[in-house]
């Protein structure tokens, strides 16, 4: 597994400079904005996620795939080695992203250390939750048809959001009741209610995407 890691971070080194240009949107936010550290620190782990998945379309390039599974390497090594490098990518992408998002906070004081803390937490799930959704489809369709079902899904799940968001704000209003249990639950266990959200979600993502694989053919 080691030696497709190593193969990993060669790709990502070859394509740096366009990786640079793209972090560097997010960079420039951060200097315009006063408040430009949340959105910084999350938009560098999204982006993250997306520069790991793209390495499976790499993989195919000119039968790269075919060359690949003729090395002392397993499929479940493979799909392995995927999840490892977005999580461990995206880990290393968002401390940094928050370091300098804390930087950026410390010296001008525009926003309280608590809220960038909190939605880099949300962000680093999120995200680890897209890329759970995306390396089944990456590695059961093409880019192309991958890139159209994430989209949906993405839109599907923003949408729930949203309903769930305007029902809360129906509840708080005092028009309907049903949403008192959130005001019992603590931010403590929302963090520990998402990691385990997370954490299934990973789990089931890995078996698929292991079965996925074992049937492909080369």
């Amino acid at each position: 597994m080691s030696g497709l890691l190593a193969k990993d971070m060669e790709l990502l080194k070859i394509n740096m400079k366009t990786y640079l240009a793209v972090f560097l949107i997010g960079f420039m936010y951060l200097i315009v904005q006063k408040n430009g550290s949340t959105f910084f620190v999350s938009y560098s782990i999204f982006v993250s996620i997306g520069v790991t998945v793209g390495t499976i379309s790499y993989d195919g390039y000119h039968h790269g795939m075919n060359f690949l599974m003729t090395l002392p390497v397993t499929r479940k090594q493979y799909v392995w080695s995927k999840y490892l490098l977005g999580f461990c990518f995206a880990a290393v992408t968002g401390m940094a992203a928050l370091l300098i998002g804390i930087l950026k906070v410390q010296v001008t004081g525009n926003q309280e250390m608590q809220d960038l803390l909190i939605s880099a937490g949300v962000s680093m799930i999120l995200a680890g939750m897209i890329l759970c959704g995306t390396i089944p489809l990456r590695l059961k369709y093409e880019a192309e048809k991958s890139r159209i079902i994430m989209v949906a899904a993405a839109a599907a799940l923003f949408l729930l959001v949203a309903v769930c968001r305007e029902g809360y704000n129906i509840y708080k209003k005092g028009f309907v009741r049903g949403f008192e249990f959130l005001e019992r639950i603590s931010g403590w266990q929302t963090a520990c209610l998402m990691i385990v959200l997370l954490m299934i979600c990973t789990a089931v993502s890995v078996k698929v995407s292991e079965r996925i694989m074992e049937r492909k053919e080369f």
